[in-house]
């Protein structure tokens, strides 16, 4: 096997381990906070976000669900489903990530990691949004390494809407952006004024 086709056969091997790990419980019944998640989704697109008010939380997650439902039904395998799909793309965007950074060893090692995480796989399988908040992460994380540290324009525009999506499926997202800015100053000083930019986007756009 060449050098340039090990990193996608690894890739596929660790998305195939991760399936079997992360569908023991596919069908397990549902908690009590996963229940609240499909009684919101059932609620029509423009109720949700007011539905959410008291609850504090963001309501990027519940409106996918909503349309998941919609095509799948809201049965605990059909629900978990759309939490499996986001923990299984998490693999190889963690590789992206990695080998961005630092190269392709690197980029396998974090597909591992991602491949292997209990909580990635105990989220795999659960109707909640953690598992599409772990998967925007890793792309926020991309697109910052592209966008700032690169200095690549179409990725610093496109780190805009991936950090409002983040924030908009979990508030702790916001922590997430504290330590973007935090590496930005750290690492990459001379990019501290794209950074702002883009900062100004996202908060434009999360208002």
């Amino acid at each position: 096997m060449s050098r340039r086709a090990l990193a996608p056969a690894a890739l596929v091997v660790l998305v195939g381990v991760s399936l079997y790990l992360r569908t023991g419980q596919l069908g397990a019944g549902l908690w009590i906070d996963e229940g609240i998640s499909i009684g919101i989704a059932h609620h029509h697109w423009t109720s949700i976000p007011g539905l959410l008010n008291r609850d504090g939380s963001p309501p990027a997650y519940y409106l996918l669900l909503s349309l998941w439902i919609q095509l799948f039904g809201d049965s605990e395998r059909a629900t978990h489903t759309l939490s499996l799909l986001f923990g299984l793309a998490c693999i190889p965007v963690a590789f992206f990530a990695g080998r961005a950074l630092f190269g392709r060893a690197t980029g396998l090692v974090c597909a591992l990691l991602a491949a292997l995480d209990p909580y990635l796989t105990y989220y795999a399988q659960e109707t909640r949004m953690y598992e599409l908040e772990a998967f925007l992460s890793l792309v926020v994380v991309y697109a910052w390494v592209q966008g700032i540290l690169r200095g690549r324009n179409a990725w610093t525009i496109a780190l805009v809407p991936a950090i409002d999506l983040a924030v908009y499926t979990h508030n702790w997202a916001l922590f997430l952006c504290v330590g973007l800015f935090v590496a930005t100053f750290v690492v990459a000083r001379d990019r501290v004024k794209r950074f702002a930019l883009m900062a100004v986007g996202v908060a434009v756009l999360y208002l």
